[in-house]
């Protein structure tokens, strides 16, 4: 499934004037008279995105359910180890140590 970032062909840190230069962009290749359900992806797209706050709320609730064969595969995954940031392990063992 495409994201809203995959319809506009945008990154997903892009600037609101980014979004919106790349939408106006896609309505010209794909005006609502001549491609109406296309019209209507590109539109739901940049409405999901539009500005920061709707990304955030996107980024946050609207995430693909993983098939088990990618969950099983992350599950056995080896290789680099994935741990929290330094910053992140300084903050918790400051606050431990403050708290104890």
């Amino acid at each position: 499934m495409k994201t809203p970032f995959d319809i506009l062909d945008i990154n997903e840190d892009a600037s609101d004037k980014a979004i919106k230069k790349a939408y106006l962009q896609k309505v010209r290749q794909y005006p609502p008279e001549r491609a109406p359900e296309q019209f209507q992806r590109i539109r739901a797209a940049f409405e999901a995105i539009m500005n920061r706050q709707q990304r955030l709320k996107y980024q946050l609730f609207h995430h693909e359910v993983p098939s088990f064969s990618t969950l099983l595969g992350r599950g056995l995954q080896i290789g680099k180890p994935q741990r929290p940031p330094k910053e992140v392990l300084i903050q918790a063992l400051n606050q431990s140590l403050n708290n104890g």
